[in-house]
């Protein structure tokens, strides 16, 4: 569905179902240079047993209109914003009791959002997420200059040995040129402007620690090479109401990677 909210137009994936009265609302944050569309199998999961799922292309990526927010900070400020807005145009829609998902960027997103509105959220799932999230120098100046080796960076090292061998529990599809696909289909400038970001945040111990009033649970991939676990643990440290659980043979793309094991996990969180 497209919604219009702040003079621009919000792509917003429901999973193909219509939001219900007295239902929890669920929603999943995409991350750097990505798009709604890493989280297709999980929004119609969910859409199609008891939530009213928002899964949004961030302003500036997939289907949204508008100019790509600068920091996390901004990005979740919009993000609560939208759900404001969403719930005042649509009566079914309830903001008493909200789930929420994000990966990578989307994962700080996620934390900032939580931690600026913590009464909102009852559960938060962070994915393959690290704090502080550091970018390396070489893969913020290949995205800044729109270089294809900063994707190729990403997909190398965003995925395991085993997807890297080919693995796949969908025979036919490779993850890795999935995964290079939707980075391809960014604006130039988007997935640098993203990176930088999340290089950027130095909010998130605050975050964190409001974000204790929530239930939190970090799930990290055990080969992930781009936000490794032991920035996953230390960020669970840093939350009071959390746990984490580890996925074998996962790299950071985890979504693609090791989707029935990430939705195993969700539904632990949720």
């Amino acid at each position: 569905m497209i919604v219009s909210f702040n003079n621009e137009s919000v792509f917003i994936s429901t999973g193909g179902v219509e939001w219900k009265s007295g239902q929890p609302t669920m929603v999943l944050v995409h991350g750097a240079g990505l798009n709604r569309t890493v989280w297709t199998l999980f929004t119609r999961y969910f859409a199609r047993r008891g939530y009213n799922v928002i899964t949004p292309d961030l302003p500036g990526h997939g289907n949204s209109s508008g100019s790509v927010k600068t920091s996390i900070e901004a990005m979740a400020k919009w993000l609560n914003a939208l759900l404001e807005h969403c719930a005042e145009q649509h009566s079914e829609l309830s903001l008493e009791d909200v789930r929420m998902a994000g990966h990578s960027m989307g994962s700080l997103v996620a934390l900032q959002a939580v931690g600026d509105e913590p009464i909102r959220y009852s559960a938060v799932a962070l994915m393959g997420t690290a704090y502080p999230m550091v970018v390396g120098p070489p893969l913020l100046n290949a995205a800044k200059a729109n270089d294809h080796a900063a994707i190729d960076m990403i997909t190398l090292f965003g995925h395991s040995e085993s997807s890297r061998l080919g693995h796949n529990p969908i025979a036919g599809i490779s993850v890795m040129n999935v995964g290079e696909a939707l980075l391809e289909s960014a604006a130039p400038g988007v997935l640098h402007n993203d990176l930088a970001a999340c290089n950027n945040y130095a909010e998130g111990e605050q975050a964190a620690s409001a974000a204790g009033a929530s239930s939190v649970t970090l799930i990290l991939g055990v080969d992930d090479r781009m936000t490794m676990p032991k920035g996953g643990r230390a960020l669970a440290a840093l939350i009071a109401n959390s746990r984490t659980i580890e996925l074998p043979n996962c790299g950071h793309m985890m979504l693609g990677e090791q989707p029935e094991a990430c939705l195993q996990a969700m539904l632990a969180a949720f």
